[in-house]
């Protein structure tokens, strides 16, 4: 490996102020991460987000689906794979926020290969890590393991870090009652 990683302490807040996803976005994540695979042979699964950062704020708009290798306990995207997600993300106006993937049991730590896996991490990538194959989804974000680059390593947050940062809001508010 070209970069090797320590785990990381838990840390102080730094790098992240608030983070801002919609409640479709996350459904069509998980809905992305439980395609890996086949009938009767789930795979890990894997998407990365994307969106904008502003005033210190991140905006994730966007769940690409990468072509990926998998199995029942990994993944792994190509060179020709990641650059058609970094050509997207030019032709889109839009960064790289961060990665989600899935594990097959309810362990949603970062393993040596998830770090390996990072398409591009950089300080305050995220990578989400979604237990049972995304089964039950991705809410509330506390059940999935969130891990932030810092330092040149990932941290799990904590519970409550997570909810403090993390803004999940509606697609729609319908107030026409």
């Amino acid at each position: 490996m070209w970069l090797r990683r320590k785990r990381a302490q838990s840390k102080p807040d730094q790098a992240l102020a608030g983070i801002w996803i919609s409640t479709v976005l996350l459904e069509r994540t998980a809905e992305v991460l439980r395609q890996s695979g086949g009938p009767g042979r789930a795979h890990e699964g894997v998407a990365y987000w994307a969106g904008r950062h502003a005033g210190g704020e991140r905006f994730i708009t966007t769940c690409i689906a990468p072509a990926a290798s998998t199995t029942y306990g990994s993944f792994v995207t190509s060179t020709k794979a990641n650059a058609l997600v970094v050509r997207y993300l030019a032709s889109a106006g839009l960064e790289l926020i961060g990665q989600v993937h899935s594990h097959p049991g309810g362990l949603v730590g970062h393993s040596e290969g998830d770090d390996e896996q990072a398409l591009m991490p950089y300080e305050g990538f995220l990578s989400i890590v979604v237990p049972y194959y995304a089964r039950d989804g991705m809410c509330p974000l506390t059940n999935c393991g969130v891990h932030v680059f810092e330092g040149s390593q990932f941290r799990r947050m904590s519970e409550v870090e997570i909810e403090r940062r993390f803004h999940v809001v509606d697609e729609l508010a319908d107030l026409r009652t």
